[in-house]
C-alpha cells in the first residue's frame, strides 16, 4: 500500500515538472498546479493566492471552493503584508487564516496546511490545502508541500517572467505599428528581421516580404545624399559604443525602378551586448518629402519677397533722391508724377505687408473675422467702381438680381477677396469687359468676377491657391508674390464658402467664382488655416 502511495506521488510530481515546461500561461498554470497539489496530498480543496505591492492580494485559482468561501479568504488576506519579503509572512499568520475558514460551518473545512511560495529570496504568494474529513497532515504532507510549493514558486515566476515578457513584446508591437516613421531591425549580419507597417506602405508591399533582405539590397540611396551611409559608416568602423548614432539623407529607391523614390531621412541606432559586439542594429526611416517641400517653400518665398520688394524700394528712393537734388529743377507736372510714383510703389509694399501678415495670422488662427448682416450687392458695385477708376482697358460691370438677400460675413475680408480676383482679373487680361454676377443657390449665394483674357490653364488649377503660385506665362509680366488668392481661398473657407477656378462657358475668358452660406452660423469668429492650405 506504501509502495503504491509513493508511486503515485511520484506520477504527480513527473505531472507537476511537464507542467512548468510546457503550460506557461499564469492563470492555466496554477489551476492545473493546485489541482495536482491536491490530489498530492489527498485534500479536498484548496487555493493558490498570489501578492504585488501595486493590486494586493488575489486568490489566482481555487479548487473545491464555493464563491462565498473565495471571498471570505481574499477579505482576510487584506490584512496581510503586500511587499514581497519572505521574513514578513511568518507560518502563523498562515495557521490563522486556516484557523479562521476552518471555524466557519458552512465551509465545511476540518484542517489545512499551507505555505508561502517563495523564489529567490521573493515571496509570492501561498498554497493552502483544505481537508473535510477527519485527518490531521503528517510531517511527510508538510514534506511534499515544502517541496512542491519551491516548485510551484519556480513555475509562478517563469510563468509571469512569461507573461511580462509577452506584454512587454505587445507593447513593442502596438508603438512600432503606431509609428509613422519606417523601422527596419536587421540581425548583426544585416538581414533584415523585421519591419512595422509603416516601413512597408512607402513600398507597397506585405511586411514579411522583406524578411531575410539584406540590409544593402533594401537601402538604396540614389541623388545627392547627405551624411555618411552604413556601408561607408562600417567601413570606418561604426559603431564604436551604443550612443553611436549613423544618419544619412537621400532619395530612397522603391521596387526596382530608380525612377520611384522618396526623399528620406535614416537614423541608424546600434545593439550592443557587454563585450561592444553588435548584436543588431535598428534604422528608423523618416520620409521627409513635407521638409523637403517646406525648404522649397522657404526658398520660393525668400527669392519672390525680395523681387517684389528690390523694385517699390528702388523706385521709392530713385524718385526721393532726385527730388532732393539741389541742382535740379522740377516743374508742378514732374513734382506730381515723382510723388504719384512714390505713393503707388508704398501703396505696392502696404499691399505685400499686409497680405504677409494675414497669411501669418491665418497659420496661426488670429484672423478674426466680424460678422455683420450687409448687402453684398451694394459691397460689389462699390469695389467695381474703384477698381474701375484703375484701369481704362477695361469696362468694370456688376449684375444682381434686385431681391438678392444680405449675407451675414465680415463685409471687410469679403471687400478683399473681391479686390483681389477683380484685380486680378484686370492684372492678367489684355482688356475687355470683366463681369461681377450675383446668383442664390439654394442655402447659399454665389458671386463670380468673369474677364475676357486667355483664361485659367487645366494644369494650374490645382496650383492656383497654393502660397507663391504663379503661372509661368504670367510670372514674368504681372508683379505679385502670389498670396492673394490664397489668401482669398482661406477666407472664404473661414466663412463656410468655396472659392473655384476655371474657364468661362459661354465665351473665352477666366471665372473666379466663391459662394457663400446664408444665414448666421457661419463659423467661429476667429478661423485657422484649412489644413488643405496651411502647407
Amino acid at each position: 500500500m506504501l509502495q503504491d502511495i509513493r508511486v503515485r506521488q511520484r506520477d504527480l510530481l513527473l505531472q507537476l515538472i511537464r507542467l512548468m515546461t510546457q503550460e506557461l500561461d499564469l492563470d492555466t498554470l496554477l489551476s492545473r498546479m493546485l489541482r495536482i497539489s491536491i490530489e498530492l496530498l489527498s485534500g479536498t480543496s484548496g487555493f493558490i493566492a498570489l501578492s504585488s505591492p501595486t493590486s494586493g492580494w488575489t486568490v489566482k485559482a481555487g479548487y473545491g471552493m464555493t464563491g462565498a468561501m473565495i471571498k471570505y479568504i481574499e477579505t482576510y488576506l487584506e490584512h496581510f503584508p503586500t511587499d514581497d519579503q519572505p521574513d514578513n509572512l511568518r507560518p502563523i499568520e498562515i495557521n490563522m487564516l486556516i484557523d479562521r475558514v476552518r471555524n466557519q460551518p458552512e465551509f465545511n473545512v476540518t484542517d489545512g496546511l499551507g505555505l508561502p511560495l517563495v523564489h529567490g529570496g521573493l515571496r509570492l504568494g501561498i498554497i493552502v490545502i483544505f481537508r473535510t474529513f477527519r485527518s490531521e497532515f503528517s510531517a511527510n504532507d508538510l514534506t511534499l508541500l515544502r517541496d512542491f510549493a519551491g516548485q510551484a514558486a519556480v513555475a509562478v515566476r517563469n510563468a509571469a517572467l512569461y507573461t511580462d515578457n509577452l506584454r512587454g513584446r505587445m507593447q513593442t508591437d502596438a508603438i512600432l505599428n503606431a509609428l509613422s516613421d519606417g523601422i527596419v531591425a536587421t540581425d548583426s549580419r544585416g538581414v533584415v528581421t523585421r519591419v512595422n507597417p509603416s516601413f512597408a506602405r512607402m513600398f507597397g508591399f506585405a511586411e514579411e516580404s522583406f524578411i531575410g533582405m539584406p540590409h544593402d539590397e533594401l537601402i538604396r540611396l540614389t541623388g545627392q545624399i547627405s551624411g555618411m551611409t552604413l556601408a561607408e559608416g562600417i567601413a570606418g568602423g561604426w559603431p564604436f559604443t551604443s550612443r553611436s548614432l549613423l544618419t544619412v539623407e537621400g532619395d530612397l529607391i522603391l521596387r526596382d525602378d530608380p525612377i520611384q523614390t522618396v526623399p528620406v531621412s535614416i537614423k541608424y541606432v546600434p545593439i550592443l551586448n557587454e563585450a561592444n559586439q553588435l548584436l543588431s542594429m535598428i534604422a528608423s526611416v523618416q520620409d521627409i518629402s513635407k521638409l523637403r517641400e517646406a525648404d522649397a517653400l522657404k526658398n520660393t518665398f525668400i527669392s519672390t519677397v525680395s523681387h517684389e520688394l528690390k523694385t517699390p524700394v528702388a523706385l521709392i528712393k530713385g524718385y526721393a533722391s532726385t527730388m532732393q537734388r539741389e541742382d535740379g529743377h522740377w516743374d508742378q507736372a514732374l513734382m506730381s508724377e515723382s510723388l504719384r510714383v512714390i505713393e503707388e510703389e508704398a501703396d505696392r509694399l502696404t499691399e505685400l505687408i499686409n497680405d504677409l501678415l494675414d497669411a501669418s495670422r491665418m497659420m496661426s488662427g488670429t484672423l478674426r473675422l466680424n460678422r455683420i448682416d450687409f448687402s453684398l450687392r451694394d459691397l460689389s458695385e462699390r469695389v467695381a467702381s474703384r477698381l474701375q477708376s484703375q484701369t481704362n482697358r477695361h469696362r468694370i460691370r456688376t449684375f444682381f438680381p434686385k431681391d438678392f438677400p444680405t449675407v451675414y460675413a465680415d463685409p471687410d475680408r469679403i471687400e478683399q477677396v473681391l479686390s483681389n480676383l477683380l484685380a486680378n482679373a484686370i492684372k492678367y487680361t489684355r482688356g475687355g469687359r470683366i463681369d461681377v454676377r450675383g446668383s442664390v443657390e439654394g442655402d447659399r449665394v454665389r458671386v463670380s468676377v468673369l474677364d475676357e483674357g486667355d483664361g485659367v490653364k487645366p494644369e494650374d488649377v490645382p496650383s492656383l491657391f497654393e502660397k507663391f503660385f504663379r503661372a509661368k506665362e504670367t510670372a514674368a509680366s504681372a508683379n505679385g508674390v502670389g498670396l492673394g488668392l490664397y489668401i482669398s481661398n482661406a477666407i472664404i473657407e473661414g466663412h463656410g464658402g468655396k472659392l473655384t477656378a476655371g474657364n468661362r462657358k459661354d465665351r473665352k475668358g477666366a471665372d473666379f467664382s466663391f459662394t457663400l452660406p446664408l444665414g448666421d452660423a457661419s463659423g467661429p469668429d476667429y478661423f485657422r488655416l484649412p489644413a488643405s492650405l496651411s502647407g
